[in-house]
C-alpha cells in the first residue's frame, strides 16, 4: 500500500481556499475524525458542504471536495469544471468507462453519473473512512454503474484487467500528490490501461503549477504520452493536464468543436461551458526548463527529502 509521499506543496485544490469562504460565515463543523492516514473534518460554511483533510483552519487549507447545498450534483470549483473538458475527447463519450483515482467526497463522480447516467466510473480510494464519509456527508452512493474500489490506486490499476476510456487523476493529501503516482513507471501503467479505440481515450490529471516540482510532472507525462494538452484554471493554481496515447493533433478549435458536440448531446447545466473553457485556458504547448527531469520510482527516496512547506496561498 502506497502512504502519502511529498512530491508537491499544495496550498490549495481548489480557487477558493477555506479562508476566503469563512469570510461570508462562521463554518459550522459537522464530522472530524483521525483516520489511518489523515485528519478529515466535514464542515458546513455559506451553503457549501467542504472536505478538508489534516486542516490547519490558517488560510491555507486545500479543500478537497465542496458540495452546494442547493445543489448537490452541480460543480462549484474551478479545477473539478476544468476537468469535466475531458470528455468530449472520451470515446464513447454516451456511455464511456471512467476510473477516478481519488474519491474525495465525490463531487466529479456524481456529476458525471448526472450527465451521463449510462457511463461506468469507477473508483479507487486508499482510505476507507473517506468512503464512509463520501457516502454519509456527500450523497456518494453506488449502483450498477458508479463502483468503488478500496486500496492502493497504483496497485488498483496495475492489477486490473479492464481498460478505461477515461483515467482522471485527482490524488492528493492535505499537502501533495503521492510520489508514486506521478512517476513514469505509473502513467505508463495508466496508458497502458487506456482503450484507445480509434484514438481519443486519455489521462485527465490535476496538478498544481506553482511548486518546484511542476514541469518534472509535464516532462513525466510527456516522456510516456506522444500528445498533451493543459488547462490553465483562471483565479488558482491548479492546471489540469490532458495526455493522449495516440497522436490526434489536437487543437482548440477541434477540442471546441467536440465540446459542443457535447454539450447538444449532453448539456451540461448554467454553471459549465464547455467551450468557454477550453477556449480561455488551455496553454500553448508547455516550454520545460532544460533542468527538468523525468520522475522515476527509483528516485521516490531524493524526493522524500525535498521540502513540503505549503506557499501562502
Amino acid at each position: 500500500m502506497i502512504h502519502t509521499r511529498k512530491l508537491l506543496a499544495l496550498p490549495a485544490l481548489a480557487l477558493f481556499t477555506a479562508a476566503a469562504l469563512a469570510q461570508s460565515g462562521a463554518p459550522r463543523t459537522l464530522y472530524e475524525a483521525k483516520s489511518e492516514f489523515q485528519k478529515i473534518t466535514v464542515r458546513d460554511i455559506n451553503g457549501f458542504r467542504q472536505l478538508i483533510f489534516d486542516g490547519k483552519f490558517d488560510g491555507t487549507d486545500p479543500i478537497q471536495s465542496e458540495m452546494k447545498l442547493a445543489a448537490p450534483t452541480e460543480l462549484t470549483l474551478a479545477y473539478a469544471k476544468h476537468m469535466i473538458t475531458a470528455l468530449p475527447l472520451t470515446p464513447n463519450n454516451n456511455k464511456p468507462h471512467i476510473l477516478v483515482v481519488g474519491l474525495g467526497g465525490a463531487c466529479i463522480q456524481r456529476y458525471i453519473h448526472k450527465l451521463l447516467p449510462d457511463a461506468m466510473i469507477e473508483s479507487a480510494e486508499l482510505d476507507p473512512a473517506v468512503l464512509d464519509v463520501a457516502q454519509k456527508f456527500f450523497d456518494y452512493k453506488t449502483d450498477d454503474h458508479q463502483k468503488i474500489h478500496l486500496g492502493d490506486g497504483r496497485r488498483f490499476i496495475e492489477h486490473s484487467a479492464d481498460k478505461y476510456d477515461l483515467i482522471m487523476l485527482d490524488a492528493f493529501s492535505a499537502t501533495s500528490i503521492p510520489y508514486m503516482l506521478a512517476t513514469k513507471e505509473f502513467l505508463t501503467a495508466c496508458k497502458d490501461h487506456l482503450t484507445d479505440e480509434g484514438g481519443g481515450s486519455l489521462v485527465c490529471a490535476n496538478l498544481w503549477y506553482d511548486v518546484p516540482d511542476y514541469h518534472d510532472m509535464v516532462k513525466t507525462y510527456a516522456a510516456v504520452f506522444p500528445e498533451i494538452h493543459v488547462l490553465r484554471c483562471p483565479g488558482s493554481s491548479n492546471n489540469i493536464l490532458m495526455a493522449l496515447p495516440t497522436k490526434m493533433n489536437i487543437t482548440a478549435e477541434t477540442w471546441t468543436a467536440a465540446a459542443k458536440a457535447f454539450e447538444k448531446a449532453h448539456p451540461t447545466g448554467a454553471t459549465i461551458n464547455l467551450t468557454q473553457l477550453i477556449d480561455r485556458a488551455l496553454e500553448a504547448t508547455p516550454r520545460l526548463p532544460a533542468e527538468a527531469k523525468v520522475l522515476l520510482d527509483q528516485d521516490e527516496a531524493m524526493h522524500e527529502l525535498k521540502s513540503t512547506v505549503r506557499p501562502t496561498p
